[in-house]
């Protein structure tokens, strides 16, 4: 809520101060409340860079304090993108160390987990956003580590230091078609069976998780609300899995997910 408050303290507040400095201007009406509003966004990303940033930079990763603010903001962006999430299954959600595997048709899905779970969590992301300077700054924040689908030395060493922060104790999601495949079916139409070795390595739990909705984002956000549904399946644990081959566990996986998101539209 504080992040809220403070946006709607600051657009009101901006929006005042241009009417006032024209006070006799009344032809300026009409300009003085979309300024205002820019004005407190302005004032709002400064506040994040100047006060919020060097917090995430330089607090552990784990600590509540960090978690916290980067849970506000995904339910920021969830709220500003009009996106009304029911969550199903949260009694799943593991004590110990996990990897949460899930369908991917928005960018905005990395946000909705995250608020989903509302636990410490990294990710694993596409080398591309990583290249955009402010992207990149909050990435290391939070220990995401991005992946290089190109390169495929790179992008081994990018796997391994994944897997090497699972086994240190972070929880981490990934999606496990490496990409948007497509937005026309909310199932998961392929997978890299190499993903599933982020959870396999370390021994952590796997948890399939099934979002139904975010499809509609690309066409419908933010002009009109969304409906959006997470399914936190049951977690695979390590002795569940262990003889079996990533293949496998992709493919088990893949139903698990599929089969929720087949069952909720029937």
């Amino acid at each position: 809520m504080l992040f809220y408050l403070l946006l709607i303290l600051f657009q009101v507040f901006s929006a005042l101060g241009f009417y006032f400095i024209t006070p006799n201007n009344y032809w300026f009406l009409f300009l003085w409340i979309p300024l205002g509003f820019i004005a407190g966004w302005l004032i709002w990303v400064m506040i994040i860079f100047i006060v919020f940033y060097p917090i995430l930079r330089f607090t552990k990763t784990k600590s509540h304090m960090k978690h916290e603010i980067i849970y506000q903001f995904c339910q920021f962006c969830n709220i500003f993108f009009r996106l009304k999430i029911k969550i199903v299954g949260q009694e799943n959600i593991p004590n110990e160390t996990f990897v949460v595997y899930a369908n991917h048709k928005s960018m905005l899905d990395v946000s909705v987990v995250y608020q989903a779970f509302h636990r410490v969590m990294s990710a694993v992301a596409k080398n591309t956003l990583d290249k955009v300077k402010i992207i990149h700054m909050f990435m290391q924040t939070a220990e995401v580590v991005p992946l290089d689908r190109k390169n495929e030395r790179q992008g081994v060493k990018d796997l391994l230091r994944a897997i090497k922060l699972v086994s240190d104790g972070y929880n981490f999601m990934i999606f496990p078609e490496g990409g948007i495949k497509t937005r026309e079916t909310e199932k998961i139409i392929e997978i890299k069976p190499g993903a599933f070795k982020l959870a396999t390595k370390p021994g952590a739990s796997i948890v399939p998780v099934s979002i139904i909705g975010t499809s509609q984002c690309k066409t419908r956000s933010p002009w009109h609300k969304v409906r959006v549904k997470v399914i936190i399946h049951k977690p695979i644990k390590k002795e569940e899995y262990e003889n079996m081959t990533t293949q496998e566990i992709g493919e088990k996986v893949v139903e698990i997910i599929n089969n929720g998101i087949e069952n909720e539209n029937k």
